[in-house]
Formats: C-alpha cells, sequence, structure tokens
C-alpha cells in the first residue's frame, strides 16, 4: 500500500485514530523513515563508555550502532557493519578495543570510524584505498550528551537537541541533580521484554492512569490481602507498597495531573506515597542521603531538587524516564506488530548504596520479566492488537478529558484520566509523518 502524506495526516485527528497506524506494515515502514530516522533518540549513557576504546551496542531507530569513545574523550556513534562486505563488527553487548577489527577479513577500524588497516592491501586499486566512503564505517550524523544522556539522530539537520527535549528536559535534569556529586552511573545489567504489539501502545499506557485499578486488579488485591507485608523492610515490603499504590479509586487517580509539553512529551504526578516508596521519609537511609545532598547543593536546594515528585516521564518517541527512581525504559519497534522495550537504572554518586538497592527493586518489580505489573501490560497490549485485526470500528477513540485540557506557562495540564497523553503523542505523530522521505 502506498500512502501520501495527507492520508497519513488523516489517520489520526485530535479525537480518534484508524486502527492501521497500529496495524499497517506500509505504516510502520514510514515511521521507521519518518520518525525513526529523523528525531532524536537515546542510545547510551556516558558512564557506560568511560575510557577510550568503550564501547556499547546500541541502536538508532532500525540500526544497530555501536557507541565508542575516542581519543580525547570523543564520541562516535557508528552503524555496526564493516564497510568492506557488510560484516556485524561486533557482537558482544559490551567492550573495549583500540580498534574494532571485522571478523570476517579483518578491516580494522579507529573509534572514529577510519580505516587502520587491512590485509593485502595491493590488491586494491588506488582509488579504492583513497575513497573514504569505501573504507570507513558509516556514522551517525549528529550526536550530543545532554548531562551524561547521550541522543543521536540520522538526521544530519533539524531541531537540536535541547529544542528537540523542551520541556521534558525537568525529567534528566531532576534525575541528575538527586546525586550529590551532581553524576548518576548506569549500574546492573539490562532487563528486556518483548510483546506481540505495536510500539506505541507502550507509550500511550505509560501514563494511562484509567487501566492500573483494573489492569493491575489481582496483584493490588493480592498486596490488600497481606497488608502487614507493606511494613517488612526490604523487597517485601517495597514490592507491597508498590502495589498497593495502584489501587486508587479512579477519582483518585483523577486528582492527579497529567503535564503536557510540545513535541509528544508528557509527564505524569507521582502516587506512591508511602513507605520507602514516599517522595519523603522519615528513616536512617533517606536521612543520610538528604544530608549529603545537601552537604552538596545547599539545604534549600536539596528540598527543592525532591520536591519534584514525578512518576513517567515520555520523551517522545521511545524514552521512559522515572525521575525518583532513577530507571529508565526504551521501546524499540521491531516490526509492526513486535516491540522490544530494554530498562535500565543509575545509581546516584555519593548517596548511600541502600538509594541504589531501592533503584534496583523498583525496575525489578515494575518492568522486568518477572513484574506482575509488566506481565500484565504486556498481556493488554497483545489483546489490542489481536482485537484491531477483527470486526468492528474501524477509528479508536482518544477524546477523553479533551473539553478539560488547559494551557498553563507553556505547559498543558489536564486531570489524571484524561487522554491528554495519546492527543499529545498522535500531535507529534502527524507533524513527523507529514513530512515526505527519510534522513538517509
Amino acid at each position: 500500500m502506498s500512502l501520501s502524506d495527507f492520508e497519513f495526516s488523516a489517520l489520526a485527528s485530535e479525537s480518534a485514530v484508524h486502527r492501521s497506524v497500529y496495524t499497517d506494515p506500509a505504516v510502520f515502514a514510514a515511521e521507521q523513515a519518518r520518525i525513526f530516522r529523523r528525531a532524536w533518540l537515546y542510545v547510551g549513557h556516558e558512564s557506560q563508555v568511560p575510557s577510550v576504546g568503550d564501547w556499547l551496542l546500541t541502536r538508532l531507530g532500525p540500526d544497530e550502532m555501536i557507541l565508542i569513545r575516542g581519543e580525547e574523550g570523543a564520541l562516535s556513534l557508528l552503524h555496526n557493519r564493516c564497510p568492506h562486505r557488510g560484516a556485524r563488527l561486533v557482537a558482544a553487548e559490551r567492550g573495549s578495543s583500540r580498534h574494532l577489527i571485522c571478523p570476517y577479513h579483518a578491516w580494522s577500524f579507529d573509534p572514529a570510524g577510519r580505516l587502520t588497516g587491512l590485509p593485502l592491501p595491493e590488491g586494491y586499486a588506488s582509488t579504492f584505498l583513497d575513497d573514504a566512503s569505501a573504507r570507513q564505517v558509516a556514522r551517525a550524523p549528529r550526536l550530543q550528551s545532554y548531562r551524561g544522556f547521550i541522543f543521536a539522530s540520522h538526521a544530519a539537520e533539524g531541531p537540536s537537541l535541547p529544542e528537540f527535549l523542551g520541556g521534558i528536559a525537568f525529567a534528566i535534569d531532576n534525575l541528575v541533580d538527586r546525586a550529590p556529586s551532581g553524576r548518576v552511573t548506569q549500574v546492573g545489567g539490562a532487563l528486556r521484554m518483548l510483546y506481540r504489539g505495536n510500539w506505541k501502545l507502550f507509550m500511550e499506557n505509560a501514563v494511562d492512569l484509567v487501566h492500573p485499578g483494573f489492569v493491575h486488579a489481582s496483584a493490588v488485591a493480592a498486596a490488600r490481602a497481606d497488608r502487614e507485608a507493606a511494613t517488612l523492610t526490604g523487597v517485601t515490603g517495597q514490592v507491597v507498597q508498590m502495589q498497593l499504590a495502584n489501587g486508587l479509586r479512579p477519582a483518585e487517580w483523577n486528582e492527579l495531573s497529567i503535564h503536557g509539553f510540545s513535541g509528544g512529551h508528557v509527564s505524569m504526578d507521582s502516587f506512591y506515597r508511602q513507605g520507602v516508596i514516599a517522595a519523603q521519609r522519615d528513616d536512617p537511609v533517606f536521612q543520610r542521603y538528604f544530608e549529603a545532598l545537601a552537604g552538596a547543593q545547599g539545604e534549600e536546594r536539596a528540598r527543592e531538587i525532591l520536591s519534584i515528585d514525578r512518576f513517567n516521564n515520555l520523551l517522545w518517541p521511545n524514552l521512559s524516564i522515572n525521575s525518583r527512581f532513577q530507571a529508565m525504559r526504551v521501546v524499540q519497534p521491531l516490526s509492526v506488530d513486535l516491540t522490544q522495550v530494554t530498562s535500565w537504572c543509575f545509581a546516584l554518586e555519593g548517596a548511600p548504596e541502600e538509594m541504589t538497592r531501592l533503584t534496583l527493586r523498583f525496575l525489578t518489580a515494575a518492568a522486568s520479566p518477572v513484574s506482575l505489573v509488566a506481565a500484565d501490560d504486556l498481556e493488554i497490549f497483545e489483546r489490542c492488537q489481536r482485537g484491531f485485526a477483527g470486526a468492528g470500528p474501524e477509528w479508536l477513540d482518544i477524546s477523553r478529558g479533551l473539553a478539560v485540557d488547559r494551557e498553563v506557562d507553556g505547559e498543558t495540564i489536564a486531570p489524571g484520566t484524561s487522554e491528554l497523553p495519546i492527543r499529545l503523542q498522535f500531535a507529534s505523530w502527524r507533524h513527523w509523518m507529514s513530512q515526505s522521505g527519510s534522513a538517509v
């Protein structure tokens, strides 16, 4: 199927979207070209490549890439493809080497992607060896770090990274500001989950505050059946506290606020209020942490940093950050009905070690393959995807709360149960999808 720019725009309005945006391979292919080959996308953290030669296997939209640190600290994002015969240069997730050596014919490259050696050079014409494009590893044209978080774009031109982030940059700022040293470090490995559904379903659901009491009802019920467990220290107590928090009534969810920004970015108020998951705690670990933060930033500034109490912060198109628990999830579209979600967490340098354990427990309980709530969400995504293929209305309604959206100081504010996040994401989707062609 070939769709024109006008037809793409017509698939999503302010109040409804056509089901083909989740099911049509032609729409998916256009998204890869027009969004994921143009927008700024997160590719890694500086702490994952701290020294010269350190590299990280990552992705930039549909392409597998190598984030590598070169001489004098310069970072490059290289396509994981030898320019000779196209073999993958690396297969491991991380490594360190001053030279990337192709396993096929041993062409070698420096961290900037320049050819440094090859067997039997006399077998090649001088014109070939002089052709930089034929002997260099292709690289992303734009790569930039924002407070240690590295973003890249396949597009040589477009909005700058600060312009692209706009108001949602506060989520990264708040995450880093919570570290007494002013630095965070990625710790532990990565958690990965696959689901048979479209990538947009995850981003829409991450700030959908109607679903928790229904989709996660069994986990909430189990937590309520043993409320005493919420008073325990350690993993059990924290996990039960997290499940109980999902048990708000619809009217209580509506008392929270959704904050929308230009570019499709969205933030939601937090609903974690009791126990070790509360924003402000009165326990020895948190007291030691506050003293460290206040010692570095001053008491007034420390209280200002900790007063920002948000939960999921979505950097459209595919990044979710929880600043208070130093957790991140990246949504990777693999096909129109197959999506991978990868999660990482970060340690606050200068904070007590127990704060990192809190973060690890949060990520395991909320976003891992053993998570009760993640399993619920993935099941719903797959049910939606299968439902889209059946008979029924072609258009899906996204109008809940439309009448009460309001603009306040450059943000769009709505009650927690509004579908404002979906509307904003599709507004950005229409913007990018209305631009024909691709970046490469």
